[in-house]
């Protein structure tokens, strides 16, 4: 099950001004949906730009066919999505960047790690944990890969 448009509201008060402020919140165990996480990478884009860093993205998909990513069954997105928690941070936003063909991870960057040699170590690890949690016919098609992400528009924009 996909996380859709879960939105929560409170009010407080800013100098005698009420501001709704909502918040994303998507339960444990269900990752967000492609428009969802693709909204939380243009807000990672934005941030990051302020210091050069585009960001990173982790990307999961199933290929028996090099290049050419097959749907992933539901059964096999939650395995997925189980063992890209167990291996990514809290603050790592998981969820469809192609909706249930391509799971993703908006990745931060980190610091003093030559980039090359920390981003190629994330995609092995990354790829060995969620490969134990797939049947073996999925694992044998994963496809693991750290991208730097260019400019993304969201909805109309």
């Amino acid at each position: 099950m996909a996380c859709a448009l879960p939105y929560s509201g409170r009010e407080m008060s800013n100098q005698g001004h009420q501001l709704q402020i909502q918040t994303l919140e998507c339960p444990p165990g269900v990752e967000y949906d492609e428009e969802i996480f693709l909204y939380f990478l243009a807000i990672e884009q934005a941030r990051t730009e302020l210091v050069n860093r585009p960001p990173r993205l982790l990307l999961a998909t199933l290929e028996p066919i090099p290049g050419q990513p097959v749907p992933i069954p539901p059964a096999s997105a939650t395995r997925l999505f189980e063992g890209l928690r167990l291996s990514l941070r809290d603050t790592d936003v998981m969820g469809w960047y192609r909706q249930g063909h391509v799971a993703g991870a908006v990745l931060s960057a980190c610091d003093d790690a030559p980039e090359s040699e920390m981003w190629g170590l994330i995609e092995q690890r990354v790829g060995d944990t969620l490969r134990q949690r797939l049947p073996s016919k999925a694992a044998r098609s994963l496809r693991v890969r750290v991208v730097q992400q260019g400019p993304i528009r969201v909805g109309n924009a």
